[in-house]
């Protein structure tokens, strides 16, 4: 044999579609029975899958109910606030509440609700289940464990109109007055950790003591005036910092939320609800927090933007807060550092007033000018809802949904 024929065999193709052929049709094989098997199972894992996402599904059901349990306490099948010890069923996890749709029942879900951090939190503890948690039952089950924090705006609910962290100075024709609202409890006219000062003039202090007579100080509410009040006590009626982040969540929602200095007049007015005017780092204020960084807030006369020229709902600055003028409101004030309210004409605030004095270098001050008046007349539910602006109902707790393996 030449070279030439030798190199010619070496490298011709008869006879390779037969093995070609062979090779293609085991991988087809293959692939054949590998379709197979997964066409048997793919139904097995897209149920098992709707059976999750049902679970899911009924454990924010659970969520939902106890956030409407909460918010409609006086409502058949509500939850009482305060939580009631023991909590009953069904928020106790004792009972499977079933869910249909339609005549069909898809599963159900426990639910479990208890005290949380806090006293406007609640914890809750939400499983559904897919068709069922009964052990007697065959079927194949999913459950999807939801665990969530709900809460309210709280209400701070001191025993005083004017309450003071630190020293207060009452002068000109102020009028401080407690008396016409009891709903809540007798509250006192001023409260302060430290003392009361009446300046010259005839500011007029009430608390709802039973009598007439101004200006008498106690040493416990309703006294008119009651200096040196226990500071531990106090810090009760204050907002923590997860209250002030939840009302900035409110006030950013709601297109009310402002940082640093910040001044209301007729040319930039506030609309009704609530008003929040934070630091300029957008940072709760601690110790170290230097001044510089305070919310500075100033409201002047025909700052409402309301037509009836009075403001509904809560002002809160993260820092002091400066009223003047002609002011109307029907609500809360309520300054993380100090207040100075300076009336004029019929200025008046309906609800209540909180100076917390975080950093106490100014005494909180409360005057008028010559012919003027301020006027801070306590009101329960204005108070409480500013007018109907404040938000009553639970909701979540930004951060705390989380689904969770259930054992």
């Amino acid at each position: 044999m030449d070279i030439r024929r030798l190199a010619r065999t070496l490298t011709g193709q008869r006879g390779i579609a037969l093995p070609m052929a062979l090779i293609a049709l085991l991988i087809l094989t293959a692939l054949v029975l590998a379709f197979s098997v997964l066409s048997t199972s793919e139904p097995t894992i897209a149920a098992n899958q709707l059976r999750v996402a049902q679970a899911r599904a009924l454990a924010e059901a659970g969520l939902e109910r106890a956030t409407w349990a909460l918010t409609n306490k006086d409502a058949t099948g509500g939850l009482a606030d305060p939580l009631p010890s023991p909590v009953p069923a069904p928020y106790d996890g004792s009972q499977l509440l079933m869910v249909s749709v339609g005549a069909t029942q898809v599963g159900g879900f426990r639910l479990t609700v208890t005290s949380g951090a806090q006293s406007n939190e609640r914890g809750v503890v939400a499983v559904g289940w897919v068709p069922t948690d009964s052990s007697a039952d065959g079927r194949t089950k999913a459950h999807q464990r939801i665990t969530a924090t709900l809460t309210k705006v709280r209400f701070l609910d001191p025993p005083c109109a004017l309450c003071v962290r630190g020293d207060l100075d009452v002068g000109g024709n102020s009028a401080i007055d407690s008396r016409s609202d009891t709903s809540c409890g007798a509250k006192s006219g001023t409260i302060t950790t430290g003392t009361t000062a009446i300046g010259s003039g005839a500011a007029d202090v009430w608390g709802a003591d039973g009598n007439s007579t101004r200006n008498q100080t106690g040493t416990a509410p309703p006294a008119d005036i009651v200096n040196n009040y226990s500071a531990a006590s106090f810090d009760n009626f204050l907002f923590t910092n997860s209250d002030l982040d939840a009302l900035k969540a409110i006030a950013k929602a709601r297109g009310t939320y402002y940082q640093g200095a910040v001044l209301f007049n007729s040319s930039n007015r506030m609309p009704n609800g609530i008003i929040f005017v934070d630091t300029t780092t957008g940072n709760n204020i601690t110790a170290s927090t230097p001044s510089s960084e305070f919310a500075a807030l100033s409201i002047h006369g025909g700052a409402p933007a309301d037509p009836s020229g009075i403001f509904s709902g809560w002002v809160i600055s993260n820092g002091g807060i400066s009223i003047s003028g002609n002011f109307r409101m029907h609500g809360m004030v309520y300054a993380v550092n100090d207040i100075s309210y300076v009336g004029t004409g019929t200025g008046e605030i309906v609800g209540q007033m909180i100076s917390q004095n975080i950093r106490d270098t100014v005494a909180t001050s409360i005057d008028t000018n010559t012919g003027g008046n301020a006027a801070v007349t306590y009101n329960c539910a204005y108070a409480k809802t500013g007018g109907g602006q404040i938000p009553q109902s639970w909701f979540l707790k930004a951060g705390t949904y989380k689904e969770v393996a259930d054992p």
